[in-house]
Formats: C-alpha cells, sequence, structure tokens
C-alpha cells in the first residue's frame, strides 16, 4: 500500500504506530529524531509522513516547515502530515495548523484512530465531516 515514515522520539508510540500501519499493509519506516528525517528527504520520499512535535534536535513543527519549504522550492506536490503530541496548549495546534499538518492528534489515542486516519489522508480526504464530528481536535 503506502510508504509512511513516523518520526518520534518515544520507543513506545514509533513501536505501536509501525504495528497498527503495517497491520493494514502499509511499508513503515520509523525514526527517531529529526536530524535523520531531513538527511532522508533528501533522497527519498514518503507518501505520508507522522510528526512527534516535541523531539530532542528538532521539532515536529520546524520538520514540517522545513518540508513544506523544500517541497514548493522543487515544485513538488505536499506529503500529507499527521501531527502527533502530548500537548493540548493552543499553541502547539497553533503552531502545528500553521505549518500546514494535515491532522492534529493528541497522545494518547486509540490504537485504531491511526489508520483511520492515515487512510482517510491516503484517499484524497482532507478535512473529513465525519472525522472531525468525532475528533474535536481535527482541523
Amino acid at each position: 500500500m503506502a510508504n509512511i515514515w513516523v518520526v518520534d522520539d518515544d520507543l513506545f508510540y514509533r513501536k505501536i504506530i509501525s504495528e497498527e500501519l503495517k497491520e493494514c499493509g502499509h511499508d513503515v519506516m520509523t525514526l527517531d529524531n529529526g536530524m535523520n528525517l531531513s538527511l532522508l528527504l533528501e533522497e527519498n520520499r514518503p507518501d505520508l509522513l507522522i510528526l512527534d512535535v516535541f523531539m530532542a534536535q528538532k521539532s515536529g513543527v520546524d520538520l514540517l516547515e522545513d518540508l513544506n519549504r523544500k517541497t514548493e522550492d522543487r515544485g513538488e506536490l505536499r506529503i500529507p502530515v499527521i501531527v502527533i503530541t502530548s500537548d493540548d496548549s493552543e499553541e502547539t495546534e497553533l503552531a502545528a495548523r500553521e505549518g500546514k499538518a494535515d491532522y492534529f492528534m493528541l497522545k494518547p489515542f486509540p490504537k485504531k484512530k491511526i489508520s483511520e486516519v492515515v487512510n482517510h489522508l491516503l484517499k484524497g480526504g482532507g478535512c473529513a465531516k465525519s472525522l472531525k464530528e468525532h475528533d474535536p481536535w481535527r482541523f
């Protein structure tokens, strides 16, 4: 199915997200920091990215801004991005929104929720009313 990259410094979340998406038939690569992501994006391109907000070296929001800039400079199509975080502050949500994240998800979340959102975004769903009704953090 799709090639999905998960970038999170928390091994627990990398593992549960990876297992769930692999069960759905996706190819999943996990990374524990944003510096590795920046290097890999020079040569490869996932179908979808899942980024944690707070990581050492580089935050998920900074990575998202870098990705948007590189994508625009190269004239490439945007990669759908899900931002995950345990920070429920308005500032973090606003930063993800301004960074053009496709979905904002608070930790902890049900394991099945990640596959539901991923599959929706891969189908080109954008902002779905059905997801929005069930998830007040969806924008």
